[in-house]
């Protein structure tokens, strides 16, 4: 939606008529930035969507440059991530889904918590907003704490794993390794690949259900579930190897690297299992009209004009 001050304001800004402190000048200044920057306004409403919920790891990837991720949650900068290329790109500063400021596009690297959580998980949530590239439609891992072996360590990505334990190609899915264990539990649903779309992964040990939402539905659910769901590593939750986004393991060497390959943004894990409401809520964003605000500035305006006369 375009909106124009001309044809909301009839008198001209040169005949604005005002003293002290505001000038016209910077009203109308204020004004335009209102009217003109609709998508400022849109990331800052899901930045406090997401916060609103208390994660405890939030990736908002709107770095201009650099090679850090930081992390926008409580747990603060000592969960920064960090960039590694050695197996390939990670590119900053792409165009995102309309609420998301700017993403990031894995190209073969990967981004690394630069500390472990302490704890286990037993009830948690894993969130994105995620549009990967047709060229690769399996072992594309957004995000993992895989180990090697069976750790409860959790897969989220396009075809992870695959097989008959695993996410199919051209589906965007999770797969839990239990500890010990030699069957997999996961779940799975197909997602066209080169547009964005609102990601979610539930796992909860009261309910005993893995959960998948896109684009704020259920989209599948396995309450059978041979493991259990705790999300953690060998020593606890990012224990060595920490925390990976943007491949399985951090070790472009590994022969379960596994990269992700597209654009990624909006990365939050949070302690606890999001509501169908709090997931909905942030697929189905509300993005602020600029137009309320617009009129509002501009009808105080001329009332300030009229009081100066």
């Amino acid at each position: 939606m375009k909106f124009s001050t001309q044809s909301t304001l009839k008198t001209p800004w040169k005949d604005l008529k005002l003293t002290g402190s505001r000038s016209a000048s910077a009203i109308a200044a204020g004004i335009v930035c209102l009217s003109m920057n609709p998508a400022s306004a849109a990331t800052t409403a899901y930045r406090n969507l997401v916060l609103g919920d208390n994660p405890i790891v939030y990736y908002e990837f709107d770095e201009a440059s650099g090679t850090t991720a930081a992390n926008s949650a409580t747990t603060g900068a000592t969960y920064d991530g960090t960039f590694n290329t050695a197996g390939g790109a990670v590119t900053v500063g792409q165009t995102s889904f309309v609420g998301g400021g700017t993403a990031y596009d894995f190209g073969g690297g990967f981004v690394g918590s630069a500390s472990a959580l302490t704890g286990s998980l037993t009830e948690w949530t894993v969130e994105a907003w995620v549009n990967y590239d047709s060229a690769k439609t399996s072992a594309s891992n957004i995000l993992s704490n895989d180990q090697g072996g069976w750790n409860n360590d959790v897969l989220f990505g396009i075809g992870a794993e695959g097989g008959s334990q695993g996410v199919s190609a051209g589906s965007v899915g999770l797969i839990h390794q239990g500890n010990p264990g030699s069957v997999r539990d996961f779940v799975g649903s197909a997602l066209a690949a080169n547009e964005w779309h609102h990601v979610v992964m539930t796992g909860s040990t009261t309910a005993g259900a893995l959960s998948l939402y896109i684009d704020g539905v259920l989209a599948d659910s396995n309450t059978s579930l041979t493991n259990g769901i705790t999300f953690n590593g060998a020593g606890g939750f990012g224990a060595s190897p920490n925390l990976t986004v943007g491949a399985a393991r951090p070790n472009s060497s590994d022969a379960g690297y596994r990269p992700y390959d597209g654009l990624l943004d909006e990365v939050a894990i949070y302690d606890s299992v999001l509501t169908p409401t709090q997931i909905s809520a942030h697929a189905n964003i509300s993005i602020p009209e600029p137009g309320s605000a617009l009129l509002l500035s501009l009808g105080g305006l001329v009332l300030l004009r009229r009081n100066r006369r």
